[in-house]
């Protein structure tokens, strides 16, 4: 039964009778009782209710989250629905752990930062988040360095003459464990705002980048020459964190149960080759997986085993 706890993000879920011609279901890992579409039943729309979830963990107080709340989408949120949204999500929304032990250091407006960079004639806009840094960087300060040293002008030209590491195939195996977690859980509360399937990569980095606990960064460039491909390699992670001392590469991939295995194992693992090279990390502290609102894939770049040649 692919059905998922509002509350909790669990897949423990069991049928509990129906209410006014509506599926009940009871989860088992927090015993909340929800219907079959928890945003249906609610007075206001997913993408309201991820929106001030959003702005009080940016910093913003109970009031003014539902002041912009209201002047954005046109409609009456109190503070005191705003703090019961942000009670009801606490299970896959945690970085109010996060939030009440980081001092001010930084206005609302500065938490999240933002540089654009263009590659292959797109435009990605690279952010980090602050306030994060300031206390899981402390792991990996090498890691801070080079997100905040990153400059347009440094790696723009290099973006543009060097191969993207999404279209390098290498010859490489390694075993991968397929899990369902909070990455999961944030991915399918966030996709319920979303218009449509455009939406859905920045929705996504977006609301990891604000609202869980270990994101660090969305959309980071890498850029290294590989020697033994003979050639630069580039792009760009989409969601990197750090966790359990360990640095966390991750990609956004809709349907990632059908991903060709091997492409998107060769471009994490040149992705962590690449900021390994970049940050002086050995390879042994990174973690990479790609990952929708149902499953998770991790493997540890370590162990690869590969030929250095293209298939």
């Amino acid at each position: 039964m692919d059905v998922v706890c509002p509350s909790c993000g669990d897949r423990n879920i069991i049928r509990y009778g129906r209410y006014n011609g509506r599926q009940v279901y009871l989860c088992k890992e927090c015993g909340r009782k929800f219907n079959d579409n928890s945003f249906k039943g609610k007075m206001y729309s997913a993408k309201v209710i991820t929106s001030a979830i959003s702005f009080y963990n940016l910093g913003y107080t109970l009031d003014e989250s539902a002041r912009k709340v209201n002047r954005r989408f046109k409609t009456r949120v109190s503070r005191s629905t705003v703090h019961s949204w942000v009670k009801e999500f606490y299970g896959i929304c945690d970085y109010n752990d996060l939030r009440s032990r980081i001092k001010k250091r930084f206005r609302v407006d500065e938490v999240i930062q933002v540089y654009s960079f263009m590659h292959g004639g797109l435009t990605y806009d690279f952010r980090y988040h602050q306030s994060k840094l300031e206390i899981l960087g402390n792991s990996f300060p090498s890691i801070v360095r080079y997100l905040k040293g990153l400059n347009s002008r440094s790696i723009d030209e290099f973006f543009r003459e060097d191969d993207r590491s999404s279209k390098t195939r290498l010859d490489i195996k390694v075993e991968t464990i397929k899990s369902y977690n909070n990455i999961c859980r944030l991915t399918w509360f966030a996709l319920q705002a979303c218009d449509n399937n455009r939406e859905r990569h920045n929705r996504v980095e977006d609301f990891m980048l604000i609202n869980d606990t270990s994101t660090i960064a969305c959309e980071v460039p890498i850029y290294y020459w590989e020697k033994k491909l003979g050639k630069g390699i580039c792009g760009h992670i989409d969601i990197l964190q750090i966790r359990d001392d360990k640095v966390f590469i991750l990609d956004y991939k809709p349907d990632a149960e059908k991903e060709n295995k091997f492409k998107v194992v060769s471009q994490l693992y040149l992705y962590a080759s690449g900021l390994s090279f970049r940050t002086g990390i050995p390879l042994k502290f990174f973690r990479c997986g790609w990952f929708d609102d149902k499953n998770y894939y991790e493997f540890k770049p370590i162990n690869c085993k590969l030929n250095w040649y293209l298939k």
